[in-house]
């Protein structure tokens, strides 16, 4: 018996379609976000596909990454060039100047590029963001990076263009003929105006790169083929006109200025110093002529009451020479006092009295007249001061009773008759002299040239790496021991050289010695006292020594001496024998003994109270120095004993 098929219910088919469709929508949406999801998860961090750089592919790479691509491939392509044309209507119009874009210092902004890349498909907005993303990858954008001019770089470029392309507008000349003045006319003229050219050669390359746009093909036939990496820059050179603006002539009522020179070059102008009797000065007087005021004329551009005009004066540089020039025929350096003391009495004696100095300051003097001349005055007294002595005798019997702070002593025993004429000369230069506080001494100075005009005798001096027969033999005693009393002081040494072998006189100890040599070699010390110090000096010819006393007020310094600590102990060397035709024959005079070479290190600690032991080193090193030896030349064969 066959079974008869039930029929369908009505609707039922319907439903089924339905369902199918919903299904259908259902996984479509499902499977959009997983595309989504994963898309988005792929280019996190990465530039959204689709996305070029002036035709550079940059999507699926990372910013950084993007950049060192684009630069790679744009960065090294030339802009294309400029042809600046002159069509301003002047002297030069037709003429044409080609300049490279990168000269005038063009520059592809691709940080920015990367950028706004980075930036496509994350507005934040997530409809539109999908949508942005969809039409990169479908169509495609490729950017178009902002372009400017570097300002320096271009203004370097367009300088010698301007120079050939303007023409400067004229002033009305205002001359002097003879010592009048006489003006003549004006003339307008033209300048590049940098700024709008610049702005015209960055629109003329914006235009040429074009703007940044979605693509008109699909990608879809564009991926049936490579991407290609020729970046999209345009080749042909972009003609830009100069741009310029006129120059009108400043200068358009001279009349003031031109009454204002005839008003300088009337009369001469006079300089005086009146007398001063404090310092001990004459009065002077000095008349700059009208020739010479005409040579000092500054005229320059101003603005006046009935528009441009010009500024009539004196050349400051000019002034300031003339003036130079005086200051130097009236300067005198103050003269120091010199004093002695008698420590039994405690009594202050002047020994030679101190003198005033002169001193013109330049740049008042140079305030004062020109001041006159504005106020339309012919005479100036020029601003001269009375400098004093730095130390008087009040200020030392302020210090009464005056101790000693530091002695130096040296022996000069055995010296010749002229090295010890020459200690004599060279101490008596320093024997009551005085340093005043917070000053440096520089004993170079104070000793003055080394010349048998000034006193001096020949005797054995180290010049280089010899001893040679030379004026001031001897000075380097006293500078010895004027170094040993700054040592012992606990003064500051600023300089001071060691001799370039040992000196027997300088010893002991070893390494206490302060070479000089006039101009170069110099000892210098500070005062970093509150107070004056004053030197005496004594040449004991009795016992043969040298002394240098520094009379002050003590400070509570303690100093001592570590050392000496010698190292480095280099020989002699053999005798060098030298013939000396002033010598008889047969004659041997010795003129250096030997002396070996060798390291010496001091240290003077010195302890103030309520601060730390201070520790400073001394290094000397002596260059080993051989024995020298003068020998008359040889006695000449007897008449008759010449061979034939």
């Amino acid at each position: 018996m066959r079974r008869q098929p039930k029929p369908m219910r009505p609707g039922r088919g319907a439903s089924g379609l339905v369902s199918a469709v919903l299904i259908a929508v259902l996984v479509g949406i499902v499977a959009t976000g997983v595309g989504a999801m994963t898309y988005e998860r792929r280019y996190r961090d990465r530039i959204y596909a689709g996305v070029s750089v002036l035709g550079v592919p940059i999507g699926g790479l990372r910013p950084l990454e993007a950049l060192e691509r684009v630069r790679a491939t744009i960065g090294s392509a030339a802009l294309p060039a400029v042809v600046l044309y002159d069509g301003g209507g002047g002297s030069q119009t037709g003429a044409h100047w080609t300049v490279g874009a990168r000269d005038l210092g063009a520059e592809l902004d691709l940080e920015a590029a990367i950028a706004e890349a980075w930036l496509l498909g994350r507005g934040g907005v997530f409809r539109y963001d999908m949508v942005t993303r969809a039409r990169a990858l479908w169509r495609g954008y490729d950017i178009v990076p902002p372009v400017a001019l570097e300002p320096i770089t271009m203004e370097r470029a367009m300088r010698p263009i301007a120079s050939q392309a303007e023409h400067p507008s004229r002033l009305a000349q205002l001359r002097v003929a003879g010592l009048q003045a006489r003006i003549g006319e004006g003339q307008a003229g033209r300048d590049v105006d940098l700024a709008a050219t610049s702005g015209a050669i960055e629109e003329a390359l914006r235009d040429a790169l074009g703007r940044s746009q979605w693509g008109r093909t699909p990608r879809l036939r564009a991926w049936a083929s490579k991407d290609t990496v020729v970046p999209r820059l345009p080749t042909a050179p972009l003609a830009v006109p100069l741009i310029f603006c006129d120059t009108l002539p400043l200068a358009t009522d001279l009349g003031a200025a031109e009454a204002a020179i005839d008003a300088l070059l009337r009369a001469p102008l006079i300089l005086t110093l009146p007398s001063r009797d404090a310092g001990g000065v004459a009065p002077r007087r000095w008349a700059i002529d009208e020739a010479t005021l005409a040579s000092w004329l500054a005229i320059a551009p101003a603005t006046g009451e009935q528009g441009a005009t010009a500024r009539v004066g004196i050349d400051r540089q000019e002034l300031a020479t003339y003036l130079e020039g005086i200051a130097e025929t009236i300067a005198r350096p103050p003269r120091e006092p010199r004093f002695d003391y008698a420590p039994d009495t405690h009594r202050v004696i002047t020994q030679a009295p101190g003198q005033s100095g002169l001193d013109l300051d330049v740049a008042a003097a140079v305030e004062h007249v020109l001041a006159a001349y504005d106020a339309g005055e012919r005479a100036v007294t020029l601003p001269v001061s009375v400098v004093e002595p730095r130390v008087t005798r009040a200020m030392l019997e302020a210090l009464v009773p005056l101790e000693v702070i530091g002695e130096g002593v040296s022996s000069f025993r055995n010296s010749s008759p002229e090295r010890l004429q020459n200690i004599r000369v060279a101490s008596a230069r320093f024997h009551g002299l005085t340093i005043p506080p917070h000053t440096t001494f520089s004993f170079l100075e104070h000793l003055g040239p080394v010349t048998v005009a000034n006193g001096y005798s020949e005797s054995w001096v180290i010049y280089d790496d010899r001893t040679i027969l030379g004026p001031g033999g001897g000075v380097c005693q006293v500078s010895t021991t004027c170094f040993r009393a700054a040592f012992w002081s606990g003064l500051p040494i600023v300089e001071r050289s060691p001799h370039s072998y040992r000196v027997g006189w300088y010893e002991p100890p070893v390494g206490l010695d302060a070479a000089v040599f006039f101009p170069t070699v110099d000892l210098v010390f500070e005062n970093d006292t509150d107070t004056p110090i004053l030197i005496l000096t004594e040449v004991d010819e009795a016992q043969a020594r040298l002394v240098f006393r520094f009379y002050g007020r003590s400070t509570g310094r303690q100093v001592r001496m570590e050392g000496p600590v010698t190292s480095n102990l280099r020989p002699a060397g053999a005798p060098i024998t030298e013939v000396d035709p002033t010598l008889s024959p047969g004659t041997r005079v010795q003129v250096e003994s030997a002396h070996d070479g060798i390291d010496v290190t001091l240290v003077r600690v010195i302890t103030a109270p309520g601060a730390e032991p201070v520790r400073e080193e001394f290094i000397s090193r002596y260059q080993p120095w051989p024995a020298r030896y003068r020998v008359g030349p040889a006695a000449p064969p007897p008449d008759g004993d010449e061979g034939t």
